[in-house]
C-alpha cells in the first residue's frame, strides 16, 4: 500500500505511540510525505523534547531513524496537483498532503486531523485507529 504520512503521525511517533512506531517500521508499506514535513515537525521540537523529556540529540536521532521509513517526495514531484489540491482542503497548508498523495497515487492519507477526512473526498483518509482496525498491518 501506498501511504501519505500527516506530520501528527510522526510527532505521535516521536512522542511514543508504540501503535504508530510499529506501523512505520513494519516495512509492510510504503510511506510518503512532502518533504517540507522535515522543518515543519523541527518547528515543534522544543515542545516534542519537553513533553517526553528528552534532549535535542536524543530527539534528532530518534526523527532521523523514522525518516528511514519515509519516502519524502520534493515539491517538483507533486507540484501540479496543487491546485486541485487548494480546491478540496480548508487549510492550505494541508493542501501540500493532498497534491502528494495524488502524485504518488495513494492508497490513503494516515492522518488524525479531522480536516482531511471532513473536507476533502478526492483521497481515502484513514486515523491511526481505523488503520489498526482495519488490520491493515501485514
Amino acid at each position: 500500500m501506498r501511504i501519505v504520512l500527516d506530520a501528527n503521525i510522526i510527532i505521535a511517533g516521536l512522542m511514543g505511540s508504540k501503535g504508530t512506531i510499529v506501523i512505520l517500521t513494519s516495512q509492510n508499506h510504503s510511506f510518503y510525505a512532502p518533504k517540507k514535513i522535515v522543518d515543519e515537525i523541527r518547528k515543534y521540537k522544543k515542545e516534542i523534547c519537553e513533553f517526553i523529556n528528552q534532549t535535542s540529540e536524543e530527539f534528532e536521532i530518534d526523527y532521523k531513524a523514522l525518516l528511514i521509513f519515509i519516502n519524502l517526495i520534493d515539491f517538483v514531484e507533486y507540484e501540479k496537483f496543487m491546485d486541485k489540491a487548494k480546491e478540496v482542503i480548508r487549510d492550505v497548508k494541508d493542501a501540500d498532503y493532498i497534491a502528494c498523495g495524488l502524485a504518488v497515487k495513494a492508497d490513503f492519507i494516515w492522518s488524525n486531523d479531522k480536516d482531511f477526512k471532513d473536507i476533502q473526498q478526492i483521497i481515502a483518509v484513514k486515523t491511526t485507529e481505523q488503520f489498526i482496525e482495519e488490520g491493515k498491518l501485514n
